[in-house]
């Protein structure tokens, strides 16, 4: 398995090295956020730098993203790969997405191993201004006996997104026993101009975990 991982990474770097002409945007970006709260569950209990780097080219995208809490706190450790395609229509936006979680300080130095690789398969739909509808969903296919399903519908208003995720069915990772709602709320996100060449965003959430009972207030900018 470690020479099928190693494989992919070489597979990984051999394509950004053939579509570097046709890049049409590299992206460097990063947001400071109070806690990193993913899919209704807190990761760290800490304020966390995240990082994301991106390469498109036409429809196609690839990149990394990570979170690191600043406590040092393990649990809010992750670096992911992803890569998409969209397909454009008058309906809305259709994208395929393929995501792979991993969390470098657990397991320590065991990064090529399968266990490490957390690997999700995604559709997602992006409406248009008259329809201002988006939607995902995504199941784990790797290193998760449940293979938890999670479903995101969202509804924007200018600034405003009123969202809700949930899962179809029982899920460790999601800690439901069925079928349950895992999040919902509203964010609300402003850009804010610095200089003529120089912007930063600020976005805060409020999200509820009606499953775990849990409430989070987010806030956070990026650049």
């Amino acid at each position: 398995m470690k020479t099928k991982l190693k494989t992919i990474i070489l597979l990984f770097a051999g394509s950004l090295f053939l579509f570097n002409d046709a890049f049409s945007q590299v992206s460097l970006s990063a947001e400071v956020m109070n806690r990193y709260v993913w899919r209704g569950a807190d990761f760290g209990n800490s304020p966390s730098i995240q990082p994301d780097i991106n390469f498109t080219a036409g429809n196609f995208e690839i990149g990394t993203w990570a979170a690191f809490a600043t406590n040092g706190n393990p649990d809010g450790t992750e670096v992911d790969f992803y890569a998409g395609y969209t397909i454009e229509s008058a309906a809305g936006d259709f994208s395929f997405l393929v995501t792979d979680y991993t969390f470098p300080e657990d397991p320590m130095h065991n990064y090529f191993s399968s266990e490490s690789h957390f690997v999700e398969l995604g559709l997602g739909y992006s409406g248009t201004g008259s329809f201002p509808v988006n939607f995902f969903i995504g199941t784990f296919v790797t290193n998760d006996d449940d293979n938890s399903i999670y479903s995101r519908i969202g509804y924007e208003a200018g600034d405003v997104e009123l969202f809700m995720g949930f899962t179809p069915s029982e899920s460790a990772l999601y800690e439901t026993n069925g079928a349950a709602i895992i999040e919902t709320g509203i964010s609300v996100s402003k850009s804010v101009q610095i200089t003529e060449f120089f912007s930063i965003g600020l976005t805060g959430s409020v999200i509820a975990n009606p499953n775990t009972d849990d409430l989070y207030f987010l806030f956070g900018f990026g650049f």
